[in-house]
This record gives C-alpha cells, structure tokens and sequence, in this order.
C-alpha cells in the first residue's frame, strides 16, 4: 500500500471517528438552570438562538426591577412563582411579559410573598423543562401549561389551556423587566382580530450613569393563532373594558377567550429595536411558515451545530455538563441588535444601515453587549478559536460605535454606552482579533479607533 493510500485511510478513518462524536446529542449536557440562584437578568433564557434577540424565559421577580441596575433579578430557583415570560433579555434591555391566566381580572403580577396579589403562578419544577432552544412549565395556579422557543428575531409561546369560559392572556408592555429601569413610554394596540403591535422605552440605571439622557427601545408585532372573544386594555392609573390599545406606563391589554380542555394557542411575536415595521418584517422573514414545533426543531439542530463546535471526552459526565453549560451560555450571551434589512439602533434615535457585502448579503451584525472587561482574557480566545464571525461582528459594532460616537463602548445597550465598572478595554480585543487573523474591516479606521480610545481620553 502506497503513502497515499494510507494516508488517505487514516484521514476518512480520523473523519468518521469526528463525525461519529460530533453527531451525539449534546444538548443533553446542557443544563440552564444550573446557577440560576441569584443570577444575573440576562443570564437565564433558555428559550433562543446563539447570539439571538429573542431570548425568553419565565420571570419570577423581573417586575421588581433593581435599583442599582446589577443585583440579581428575574429567575431565580428559590421562587416558587411565576409573574410572566419575558421576550427581550440583555445587559440593561428588558421588556415585553406575556402571561397566560383564568379566573378573576389582574392586571399587575403581585408579590412573590403574597399569594392573591396578582396574577402570578406558582410552580412545581418536577413539571419544568428547560433546554437549549426550549422552555416548558405547568402554571398550577391555572392549570395551563406554557412553552417557548425562538429564532434569532421571532419569540413563539403556546399556551394549553384547560376548559374554561374565563381563561386569558396579558400582555403586559409599560412595565419594568428586570435590568429596564424605568418605563418613559409604551404602547400596545390589536390592529385586527389576531395581530397586535407597539413599544416600550425605557432609561437604564446604566444608561443614566454612563451615558445620560440616552434610551433602549423595544418593538414589536404579534401574531395570535386564535381571535380573542373580548378585548380590555390597562395601564398604571385605569382598567378598561372592550378597549383595544392602551398606552403610557402600564400599558397592557387582555384577551379574554373560552376554551376547551387542552386547547393551544400560539403567538409569534416579532421584535425589533428600531420601529414597529421592522418588527413585522423580521415576523415575516423568520418565521411565517414556521408553527412553534417547527420553530423548536430549527432553534434544537442550531444549538447542536454551534455546540458541536468544541468537542471534549471525559469519562466523568458531569465534566461535560460543566464544559457544555459554561459554553451554551457564552453563545447565549450578546445578542444581535439588527433586524434583517440590516438596520440598528443608533444612539442619537435615527436608525443605522449595516452594508452589503459583494454578494449582496450582509456579512456582520450589529449587537448588544455586555461589558467586555475581563472578557479579552477567556470570551475572545474562544471566538477566535470556534466562534470567529462572532468576533466579527463585535468589532464591527464596535467600529459602528465608534464612527457615531467618536468612542468605543466597552458595554453597549442600543448604541448607548452600559460600561460594567467604568473600564474600556476594547480596544485590546480589537488588537486580539487583528493578531488572531480576524481583518475583515477598514484596518486604517479600527487603528486610528483603538489609538483614539486609548490615548485620548484626556479632558
């Protein structure tokens, strides 16, 4: 046998063991819920995409929001209630909290130590599920079960209700949710029979300390399988009855339905963090043939791809539940901000258009980010490694940043500075990515940005 042939042997024998692993199931070892004690607002959203928008999850005390805009706040395993399931999730965004109920009208979440208050749920976690790309729950206070997943832009509920002529879902738009601070304006309205579309704003603790007077924004449009039976609508001051919008600090509505046993309905909301329309389109483009089973599948296999990433063997399996974990939430982290047009949210309200590269497509996002200090030492050698249009996309953004702003942001809520502890180290993970071979950007710019940043900051 020639060298050639051996080696071509050795190669489809190296490529088949590869496959071989690689082709397990690894979302086994990923368990989201592990750390979720006095945890962070972004750090549990086990229904998304890596790096997506939409992120959802269940929020047990979201509605408190946090008064410094770090403490821990919106799941937490010591609680034993649910208060709704939260659409946008980010280092200070938060917002959109749909829940499903029955019985007599609330209109606000309540306490978590007084049962009554409002219309949270408790739970039993032996009848939870939470998985990468999916969440599942029994509220028992209704007998209603909840689930979610999502594609990169598009957040999907089912609700299976029991029998009941009393059975409802809130849409709760003009609250706090976690890391939001404070709700300057919302609005939320049906604009036919099974659509629904509106906003949030709000002004962040972090927003106000490091990049006062700034706003993160938050669209979206809905799509329910099923038309309510009667519509109300409430805000902070006033309920009112067959009102079909509602608007200011508060704002929500109700849709009130009758059901029969196990009967499900669906809603896909689309979201956005520059207009309504956008919303409607990143709806549209994501997810218009797409039920929430399909939905599921597609975010199951995304999450298996980006995992399959890294490989690792061990015969301890909880070494692989630590190694898996700790990876799925670095991909979970730092979501995208850009619809699919391309356009982003700029920090002086006008909305950003990303370039087309020379096939027509765009080859960056625009995102959100928490801090990166501390991160150039472990979250950038890992895209480097595994994760390199990851990367790209952070310095693009940064690049984006720095074009409007004249500075980088070490963290970035909708183009507004939301720095961690005060540092700035972007610029050492541009030059990380530049040693690592990651160039696809203006070179000339990203040097005269990362000199800027470091050596301007005089006065």
């Amino acid at each position: 046998m020639n060298l050639v042939t051996k080696s071509t042997l050795v190669f489809f024998f190296v490529l088949f063991a590869g496959s071989s692993s690689f082709a397990q199931d690894l979302l086994k070892y990923v368990n989201p819920n592990i750390g979720t004690a006095h945890s962070r607002w972004f750090f549990y959203t086990p229904a998304a995409v890596p790096y997506g928008m939409a992120k959802l999850a269940p929020s047990t005390n979201g509605s408190y929001g946090n008064e410094q805009g770090w403490e821990a706040v919106g799941y937490d395993t010591r609680h034993t209630s649910i208060e709704g399931f939260v659409n946008f999730h980010e280092w200070q965004v938060g917002g959109i909290s749909f829940m499903p109920t029955a019985g007599k009208l609330k209109t606000v979440p309540g306490l978590l130590d007084k049962e009554g208050s409002g219309y949270r749920s408790s739970f039993d976690r032996k009848n939870e599920i939470a998985q990468p790309g999916y969440y599942s729950v029994l509220l028992d206070e209704f007998k209603i079960k909840a689930e979610l997943t999502a594609t990169k832009r598009v957040g999907f509920h089912r609700y299976t209700f029991p029998k009941g002529s009393d059975s409802r879902i809130i849409l709760s738009i003009g609250n706090i949710q976690g890391e939001s601070g404070p709700v300057t304006d919302a609005s939320v309205k049906m604009i036919d029979d099974t659509h629904f579309e509106g906003f949030v704003i709000t002004y962040p603790k972090y927003v106000k300390k490091y990049d006062e007077g700034g706003r993160v924004a938050m669209y979206f449009f809905g799509q329910i399988s099923k038309k309510p039976a009667t519509v109300g609508a409430f805000n902070q001051s006033k309920t009112t009855a067959n009102s079909n919008s509602s608007s200011g600090v508060g704002a929500g509505l109700y849709l009130d339905y009758q059901t029969q046993e196990n009967e499900q309905i669906e809603i896909k909301v689309g979201l956005s963090y520059t207009s309504v329309g956008n919303a409607q389109l990143n709806l549209m483009s994501e997810a218009a043939k797409l039920n929430f089973d399909s939905a599921k599948k597609l975010a199951q296999e995304e999450w298996q791809q980006q995992l399959r990433k890294m490989s690792v063997t061990s015969r301890n399996e909880s070494d692989k539940v630590k190694f898996y974990t700790g990876l799925y939430h670095a991909l979970l982290g730092r979501g995208i901000a850009s619809d699919i047009n391309g356009n982003f949210p700029r920090h002086d309200g006008t909305i950003g258009q990303l370039p087309k590269d020379a096939n027509g497509k765009f080859s960056y996002n625009f995102m959100n980010t928490d801090a990166i200090w501390g991160g150039f030492w472990n979250i950038t050698q890992l895209w480097a490694l595994s994760y390199p249009s990851h990367y790209n996309d952070f310095v693009h953004t940064q690049l984006e940043i720095y074009k409007e702003r004249g500075w980088f942001g070490d963290g970035i809520a909708n183009s507004n500075f939301v720095s961690g502890v005060g540092t700035n180290f972007v610029g050492l993970a541009i030059a990380g990515a530049y040693q690592a071979g990651i160039r696809d950007y203006d070179l000339n710019l990203a040097y005269k940005a990362v000199l800027g940043n470091e050596l301007d900051y005089k006065n």
